[in-house]
């Protein structure tokens, strides 16, 4: 049997564009976080995510919307970066005074913005920058800010840059994760590829390819968008404010060991909600299935519901099989060894409450002669991307205003 232990699990909850305390959004934000914190309370996710584009215009008054909705969780943890949005009028003040309110007290993990002299298009000017690291459940997660260091004026634009004294940063703590073992997350607010400044675009995904950071999730897009590259999954969850992808949610991200999962969660539809953490799915994984399970699979899920233990129960399925009972095996997943036939393709893990409600994921598990694809010639960017894939949320349209949407 194998050993009891915790993965690594967040919610990332997607671009706000907070505008107005009686607009939909407000309220579809409201009842997001109070599910998400009920999740938190039970055990079940670490923190929150916000990923920038918190406020539509970057004011006082539409943070204050925010602020009053975090109040009515103060036990959730949040993690916040900003987004273009945040600057929208060529400053980040009022973004500046949510960051020390929020990122500086203790639910957001009591970290402080920096001061640095950047180059300006006429001067060098000290400009606060809002990066930061620490090690959540086992992970090294790091923060960047994509924002601050840009222009914001006019002829410039709300440019994506990273700026000399963050990327050195960067730099120095993903080798010090790595001596340390500790496997990295980046949070961002979005691609590498679409930072200004060819050399900071080169040099953040060749960082993030050197180190095998497992995770980078982003906001931005306003659609959700998996591009797995073959070491780091790139993703990225639908707009709450500025949504044309569906239901609205929030994306449910985890690190299980060697295996990076990912999936969406609609609000609309009531809990609970798995998310298979182990095996990887051929088009997410990293490494081959393990050689030495041959003839048997071990399957761990992550289960998300507001049923106590006891209340609830989760199953295994093969193909078209006899579906299997799981056991928990540590506070937030499931675990069953099964046999695995010769040819057999598809995993479903379903979970189901005492109310009546149900839920199921399916993957492909990765096969024994996976090999990883070769670095693309567009490190970071969304060349990788999947097709639709409705089990994970996926519609592979782009539908939203940085592509193919409407203009806000």
């Amino acid at each position: 049997m194998r050993a009891r232990h915790g993965i690594f699990a967040f919610a990332h909850i997607g671009d706000l564009h907070l505008e107005r305390a009686e607009d939909r959004h407000a309220d579809d934000l409201r009842a997001i976080l109070a599910e998400v914190a009920g999740l938190h309370r039970s055990g079940l996710l670490d923190f929150a995510f916000l990923p920038g584009d918190l406020a539509e215009d970057g004011e006082a008054a539409q943070y204050a919307i925010l602020r009053a909705a975090l109040d009515r969780q103060p036990d959730l943890p949040v993690r916040l970066i900003a987004g273009d949005h945040d600057r929208q009028h060529g400053t980040m003040t009022d973004f500046d005074a949510l960051f020390a309110a929020v990122a500086g007290s203790p639910r957001g993990g009591g970290h402080a913005a920096r001061r640095h002299a950047l180059p300006r298009p006429r001067d060098a000017a000290s400009v606060t920058q809002s990066y930061y690291a620490e090690t959540i459940g086992g992970v090294h997660c790091l923060f960047l800010d994509m924002i601050s260091a840009g222009y914001g004026e006019k002829g410039f634009g709300l440019d994506f840059r990273l700026g000399p004294r963050q990327l050195a940063w960067l730099e120095d703590a993903l080798a010090q994760a790595a001596r340390q073992g500790l496997p990295c997350a980046v949070f961002t607010h979005t691609y590498p590829d679409d930072l200004c400044v060819p050399h900071e675009r080169a040099a953040l995904a060749g960082l993030i390819r050197h180190h095998g950071v497992r995770l980078v999730e982003m906001g931005h897009t306003h659609y959700n968008e998996l591009a797995p590259d073959g070491r780091t999954l790139y993703a990225a969850a639908r707009s709450v404010g500025q949504n044309e992808d569906g239901s609205v949610g929030y994306a449910v991200a985890a690190i299980d060991g060697a295996v990076t999962s990912w999936r969406f969660k609609p609000l609309d539809r009531a809990l609970p909600f798995v998310m298979i953490t182990s095996p990887a799915d051929r088009r997410l994984a990293t490494a081959p299935r393990d050689a030495a399970l041959d003839g048997q699979i071990d399957v761990r899920a992550l289960v998300l519901t507001d049923q106590p233990q006891g209340a609830w129960c989760c199953r295994v399925r093969i193909d078209g099989g006899a579906s299997c009972p799981m056991v928990p095996d540590g506070p937030r997943t499931v675990h069953a060894w099964i046999p695995w036939p010769e040819g057999a393709r598809r995993l479903a893990v379903t979970v189901t409450d005492g109310t009546g409600n149900a839920d199921t994921e399916v993957i492909e598990p990765v096969g024994r002669t996976f090999v990883p694809p070769p670095a693309h010639e567009r490190p970071g960017s969304d060349t990788c991307r999947l097709p639709a894939w409705p089990e994970k949320g996926l519609r592979g349209d782009q539908l939203g205003p940085n592509r193919n949407g409407r203009h806000w």
